[in-house]
């Protein structure tokens, strides 16, 4: 019985407690800079955007001081992978919070402007809502499946809190899954990244 190896157990989780440690720490400032991101406002979210960054450098040191002898390359792959997941996790807080807090309301298209998206390099419509039972002008609403027109209903969310801008009735959607789908893969590879770090080169 000798010559039989071991499988590391100990190695493998010490990397994903310690990997883990690393996204818990990098999710609590992404809570704080989402709620940030999701002020109305495109200076709001790229602020938010912008500090989101940042809260992957916390979760980094945590994973580098818990796996010195990793590669510098798997270093710097493990730190775009934080930064990346922080990145979307921010973006996600606000179709999240408004699915579970917002609260329903009809409206009416007062307004169409066009907005600018940094991605496509164009123009995207705006739709600017009011509360058809207040007359209260509840702000601009983007990225909805349909196009209506001045005048039209339009069933919406708006936060009770007065924390986030208003959004559409089902704001969990393609974007959002989509958006878990990387985020997972990143954690995933996060994670791949830590456990290997700790085990043995046998």
């Amino acid at each position: 019985m000798s010559g039989v190896t071991r499988y590391p157990w100990r190695a493998l989780l010490t990397g994903l407690w310690r990997t883990g440690a690393a996204f818990l720490i990098t999710a609590c400032f992404v809570a704080v800079t989402g709620l940030i991101a999701g002020r109305p406002g495109f200076a709001w979210l790229l602020v938010g955007s912008v500090l989101s960054l940042g809260a992957a450098v916390p979760g980094y040191l945590v994973h580098r001081a818990g796996a010195p002898d990793h590669t510098a390359p798997s270093r710097i792959v493990m730190l775009l992978v934080l930064t990346f997941t922080a990145w979307l996790t921010t973006l996600l807080v606000l179709p999240v919070y408004m699915a579970n807090q917002g609260r329903p309301v009809n409206a009416t298209v007062t307004q169409i402007t066009n907005g600018w998206q940094r991605e496509t390099s164009g123009d995207f419509p705006v739709f600017h809502v009011r509360d058809t039972s207040t007359g209260e002008d509840l702000g601009g609403v983007r990225f909805l499946d349909g196009e209506p027109r001045v005048g039209d209903l339009l069933a919406v969310r708006v936060d009770p809190r007065g924390w986030f801008n208003v959004t559409a009735e089902h704001p969990v959607g393609r974007f959002t899954t989509l958006a878990l789908i990387i985020a997972a893969g990143c954690a995933l590879l996060g994670f791949v990244i830590g456990a290997g770090g700790h085990m043995p080169d046998d």
